[in-house]
């Protein structure tokens, strides 16, 4: 069972001027790691001090008002309380990410394994952010928002495929997981999981270039796949046009559809 650690249990500095100016409501949670030059602590004992050391270059080295992150978790199932719920995140990268996701960091390098232990802390971590922090069903990765390897491919492989998600169950069978972000036009909706729906609409075989800006092509191909599938046709991407994108069964109608568009 999880154990959720508190600030004055960890040793956590006095926080500066910390924002409540975030509205997770239209985002979600997204995914960290410590990066390629950590390693997860083998004894329990030592997460705390790796929670302080990381604070202090927060604070010290990068001049923040606190830890970046909202929760941080590591191997054993325990969730230390960075920011915490309902005050904005410096963990995401970009305006946007910090405004709209909290960030939940794991105490894992990209040469470590993700075990159990790990899943089930992100998972609570997760949960107790939907329950009190007011976020959105959506769990994307830190390179979701900007180009970095975080959170590396074993713990992203996770984001993508639901194993993170606390409804249980994971997402949808053979779906990577909603991003949590609806795409539509106008105006052009740019985000990089924009260009991982058009490549598997590329897959599918419908002629879309793939360039992560959802514009009046994407939406055309959208409206045709909707409507073929039975959808409501209101030409946005979201939770459901998303997931039917890997699950719905390619048919006969849904070819001659792809090949009247590519013809135009």
């Amino acid at each position: 069972m999880t154990t959720f650690v508190s600030r004055a249990s960890w040793g956590a500095r006095a926080p500066g001027n910390v924002s409540g100016n975030i509205t997770p409501q239209n985002g979600g949670v997204t995914v960290h790691y410590v990066g390629s030059g950590n390693v997860a602590r083998p004894d329990h004992s030592q997460c705390a001090a790796q929670v302080r050391g990381i604070q202090n270059g927060h604070m010290d080295g990068n001049g923040w008002a606190d830890i970046a992150y909202t929760y941080l978790v590591c191997v054993h199932d325990y969730v230390f309380h960075g920011r915490g719920p309902n005050v904005r995140t410096a963990s995401n990268g970009t305006n946007s990410g910090n405004q709209n996701w909290y960030g939940v960091c794991a105490l894992i390098g990209a040469a470590d394994t993700v075990p159990a232990g790990l899943i089930a802390g992100i998972k609570s971590a997760i949960s107790n952010l939907r329950d009190v922090g007011n976020a959105a069903n959506g769990i994307n990765g830190h390179r979701n928002h900007l180009a970095t390897a975080c959170p590396g491919d074993r713990l992203y492989a996770l984001v993508q495929d639901g194993s993170l998600n606390p409804g249980g169950g994971g997402g949808t069978p053979g779906a990577p997981a909603w991003p949590g972000v609806v795409f539509r036009y106008p105006p052009v909706t740019r985000h990089s999981s924009v260009g991982t729906w058009q490549q598997r609409m590329v897959d599918r075989g419908w002629s879309l270039t793939v360039d992560s800006e959802y514009g009046p092509a994407s939406k055309e191909v959208c409206l045709a796949f909707q409507r073929e599938k039975g959808l409501a046709a209101d030409g946005e991407v979201g939770p459901d046009t998303w997931a039917a994108a890997w699950t719905a069964p390619i048919t006969r109608v849904e070819a001659l559809t792809r090949q009247t568009l590519a013809a135009r």
